[in-house]
């Protein structure tokens, strides 16, 4: 019986690689030279159009353009504002290797008139989509910031959806990473393009920074307060005192680099962390307990927003909850010494206990695709399976729960 298991299991394993490399060799994107921008498209091919759409990558360091970027900013509603700053670009150009994701600025006119209306950062970059033990490595062009820095009407959103997916002919969609909930109806109705979202609408978190630390700390209830003081000392007594280090600036990106790669090993980190630094963006912070790190916030800073873009931990340590250690002491080092009014979590899901402060905002991960084509039907076919996916977790969850409990 257990022979004719492994067997199965074994056919199952091979039926998988095989299917895997069939639509690998069936639907194989062409090579990263042919990713880039499509000759003959430097500027936009819709002349029905009252805006005009051109590629300025080159020109993105020139003074002529800092102005209207400014403005544009000052106007954005985008949850993810620092992507779309000239820092952030100056960034991406600042750490380019020979193997990068390519990026792309674009410039939106008046046509006819030299009005600036809107400037689009873009990167190319790939996501997973996977089918089970099937996966597919999808380029996709994802507008930074997630909502276009340009006015928000659906015509041009749709106008510079169509000139992306002509520049880069072999990606798969135009990706917005954060879209808001509230501003999804530029996305349907056109009928050249599908739009998708890619795991549903999700809770994103975000935290409201008073002026000082006690005006948080009322914020929470008595209990809430209690918990999180009793989980701080408890780390301390099984660590050892605790320090939490702040880093902002160049001489101190050292600490972070050696925290980051002790807590998560894979790939190099320092010279993306010493030029956000210099751009003045980058807010992390490292707990530590002697020589050992416990537990390290990646985060940058941008405008009134401190985000959160990872929460590492020590695996020995997670049982006493330094996550949650470590972000406490943060938001109190935040509002102490920055003028912040916002921080944000994204998508993770942060302990319970800091629930009365947060505030959810609803965002998905919107894919404009074009309307056929095996790309678009693979794309819709994903987001049909994940949804199932994500339907029966939940169904399957409170049952496990029960179970659990007997």
């Amino acid at each position: 019986m257990a022979s004719t298991s492994r067997i199965n299991l074994a056919g199952q394993v091979w039926y998988g690689k095989r299917l895997q490399c069939q639509l690998a060799r069936r639907f194989r994107l062409p090579d990263e030279k042919r990713i880039g921008a499509a000759p003959g498209l430097a500027a936009d091919a819709d002349v029905d159009s009252d805006f005009e759409i051109t590629c300025i990558t080159a020109q993105s360091g020139l003074p002529e353009w800092r102005g209207a970027w400014r403005r544009l900013l000052a106007d954005s509603l985008s949850p993810e504002k620092i992507y779309q700053t000239p820092e952030f670009f100056r960034f991406l150009v600042d750490t380019r290797t020979a193997g990068a994701d390519q990026f792309e600025l674009f410039l939106i006119t008046q046509r006819g008139q030299d009005k600036v209306v809107g400037i689009v950062p873009v990167r190319i970059v790939t996501i997973a989509l996977e089918f089970g033990v099937v996966a597919w490595q999808a380029r996709v062009v994802r507008i930074l910031g997630s909502v276009p820095l340009m006015p928000a009407a659906a015509a041009l959103l749709h106008q510079l959806c169509a000139h992306l997916l002509r520049t880069f002919p072999a990606c798969a969609a135009v990706s917005m990473p954060a879209f808001p909930s509230e501003m999804q109806a530029p996305l349907y109705g056109d009928r050249r393009h599908r739009a998708l979202l890619l795991h549903g609408w999700r809770a994103c978190h975000t935290i409201a920074l008073p002026d000082d630390w006690p005006a948080y700390l009322g914020q929470l209830s008595a209990s809430k307060r209690h918990k999180l003081e009793r989980q701080y000392r408890l780390l301390e007594q099984a660590s050892g005192p605790l320090q939490l280090e702040r880093v902002d600036r160049s001489v101190a990106v050292k600490a972070l680099v050696e925290g980051v790669r002790a807590l998560a090993p894979h790939g190099d980190p320092a010279r993306d962390y010493r030029v956000l630094a210099a751009n003045r963006l980058l807010l992390s912070y490292v707990l530590r307990s002697d020589d050992e790190v416990i537990a390290v916030i990646v985060g940058s800073r941008y405008g009134d927003t401190w985000h959160v873009q990872q929460i590492l931990s020590a695996p020995a340590w997670r049982h006493l909850a330094p996550g949650a250690v470590v972000l406490h002491a943060a938001l109190q080092d935040v509002i102490t010494h920055f003028a912040l009014t916002s921080a944000d979590l994204g998508f993770a899901r942060p302990g319970h206990q800091f629930g009365a402060t947060h505030t959810l905002h609803t965002r998905a991960h919107v894919l404009i695709a074009r309307r056929g084509g095996w790309r678009t039907s693979l794309l819709g076919a994903f987001v049909r399976f994940d949804g199932a996916r994500a339907a029966c977790a939940s169904r399957i969850k409170p049952f496990m729960r029960r179970l659990l409990r007997r």
